[in-house]
């Protein structure tokens, strides 16, 4: 891996096509079957002038995207001040269980701090040992919770 690049309010995204291609699979593996037309939709929308969203970007040494998170700047009453929830993590297959994960993560915690975030959420499936594992080690705290939604 080369590099990571953050994006906030700007389309702007080096290799724009595959990264679409990127968000689009992890919709897939969560179980949202989205055309690209919506993806791409759904990421203006995201890096709006008016959003406190971030999209991570991590890139081969020749710019190919390889894996991305995404998350938005919260502020909650119990966290005392700004915190970042990662709404999605992603890896390409063929690189996975070669650090990028940690990669991005450690790379958003200094980011989000830098930013003035005092705390890092996320989720993720009760059946996602990897997932977990990798939280685990990077020194996230596992609490049992129970997701609740509705779609307006």
């Amino acid at each position: 891996m080369s590099h990571i690049a953050a994006y906030q309010n700007s389309e702007d995204i080096l290799d724009y096509e595959k990264v679409v291609t990127l968000v689009q699979q992890q919709l897939s593996f969560i179980g949202y079957n989205h055309s690209r037309e919506e993806v791409a939709s759904e990421l203006r929308n995201s890096m709006k002038q008016e959003s406190r969203s971030a999209l991570f970007v991590a890139y081969e040494d020749d710019d190919s995207a390889i894996g991305f998170a995404y998350g938005n700047i919260c502020c909650g009453l119990e966290t005392t001040g700004d915190y970042f929830w990662v709404n999605e993590l992603y890896v390409t297959l063929e690189c996975r269980n070669q650090g990028l994960g940690s990669t991005l993560l450690e790379y958003i915690q200094r980011w989000a701090k830098e930013m003035g975030c005092v705390y890092l959420a996320m989720v993720t499936h009760p059946t996602n040992q990897n997932a977990q594992a990798l939280y685990r080690d990077l020194g996230f705290e596992l609490e049992p919770l129970v997701w609740v939604d509705k779609y307006l």
